[in-house]
């Protein structure tokens, strides 16, 4: 693996985590740590990240960033995110059994649903942070809590998650590639929940919108022929459209 690689794989963990371990970046890189510590001395000069004691963290103003990054996030595209939730939660009837991903692209469709009698499985914390009686039965799944992410998951939340079987999982991602027919999310960890919770859904649907359009990611997790349903605002012009591909009609009410 080359050096510009290797700085992207770094980078890409230290955002993830926010505190990674020297030993484990060699290990999962297969290169020896004196690499590794070379590694986050360019990247700390650079200003990209801060060195502590066996391993890196987040530079203090990337830091203070990550920190908001995801209030902030829920207000980028904001309107077209709840276009995107208004269609997706017309597939939902009442009694139906859902997962719900982590991410900011499903917290529209959280605040629908909640007003629902459905049971919601999920593993996005931000769920329990809004306001308001719900109609909706809510099973948080525990585990280990990834604080950037606002999410849970690791060994005890998977099997947790194993558990239970659902009418629909709506599924977040970083990013797909149209030209790949991939979904990209930046870590294992978010991936394995996504993926526990497709295997046990009667039909499988992802949601985005067009920001995250020949994105790409660390981790391709499923094939957009995989879903039932592909959710975006928009596709790019002349795309040849596949047949799982659907543009919100807010109007709509089927």
């Amino acid at each position: 693996m080359i050096a510009s690689e290797r700085n992207l794989y770094i980078l890409r963990q230290i955002n993830a985590r926010g505190v990674i371990n020297l030993k484990e970046i060699a290990r999962d890189l297969g290169i020896s740590e004196t690499t590794v510590r070379r590694d986050f001395e360019k990247l700390e000069k650079a200003g990209r990240l801060k060195r502590v004691q066996g391993g890196a963290t987040l530079h203090d103003d990337a830091l203070e960033n990550a920190q908001l990054a995801m209030r902030e996030k829920k207000n980028i595209s904001a309107g077209e995110k709840q276009d995107v939730a208004h269609c997706a939660s017309l597939l939902v009837k009442d009694g139906d059994s859902v997962f719900l991903d982590c991410g900011t692209s499903l917290i529209p469709l959280v605040e629908s649903l909640l007003s629902r009698p459905v049971k919601i499985v999920t593993t996005n914390t931000l769920l329990v942070n809004l306001p308001g009686s719900a109609a909706a039965t809510v099973f948080l799944i525990g585990g280990q809590y990834h604080s950037h992410y606002n999410m849970t998951y690791g060994p005890l939340a998977k099997e947790m998650l194993e558990r239970f079987s659902f009418d629909h999982a709506f599924i977040g991602c970083f990013g797909v590639s149209l030209e790949q027919n991939r979904a990209f999310t930046l870590e294992v960890d978010s991936m394995q929940m996504k993926l526990a919770a497709m295997q046990n859904a009667r039909q499988k649907h992802l949601l985005l919108d067009h920001s995250k359009l020949s994105r790409g990611g660390f981790c391709a997790f499923a094939e957009l022929s995989l879903f039932d349903t592909v959710f975006c605002d928009s596709f790019p012009p002349g795309w040849p459209p596949l047949p799982n591909l659907r543009l919100p009609d807010p109007s709509s009410d089927v």
